[in-house]
């Protein structure tokens, strides 16, 4: 496998990793679970980065997964990988050498 596609395998992880903290870090609409239970986390105004901290986290959200696409898509596309033909390989079956045992000479083969 080429350079290119360790890097990027590479940036790969790490954007997903990055995603998914900016996915954690958002406030639910709806007030996610502590809303459910009689919290009041999604109905508060006051965050914890600010109050316009969620379309900050929307674009970034919405940028790191075009990014996390492309390079999804790059890799399948750097991939050299053949896939295989047909299904499973069926293993080879090699016949026991027996040019050297007296008892099993080989077979004669008839003359043209």
């Amino acid at each position: 496998m080429s350079t290119w596609f360790w890097i990027l395998t590479i940036v790969f992880a790490l954007v997903a990793l990055v995603m998914i903290l900016i996915i954690l870090v958002q406030r639910p609409q709806g007030g996610g679970l502590a809303g459910a239970f009689g919290g009041a986390g999604g109905s508060s105004t006051e965050t914890v980065f600010g109050g316009r901290v969620g379309d900050a986290l929307t674009y970034a959200t919405v940028s790191a997964f075009v990014l996390y696409l492309g390079l999804a898509i790059s890799l399948n596309l750097l991939d050299t990988t053949p896939a295989p033909a047909g299904g499973p390989p069926t293993p080879i079956q090699l016949a026991p050498d027996t040019s050297d045992d007296p008892a099993n000479p080989p077979p004669v083969q008839p003359d043209p």
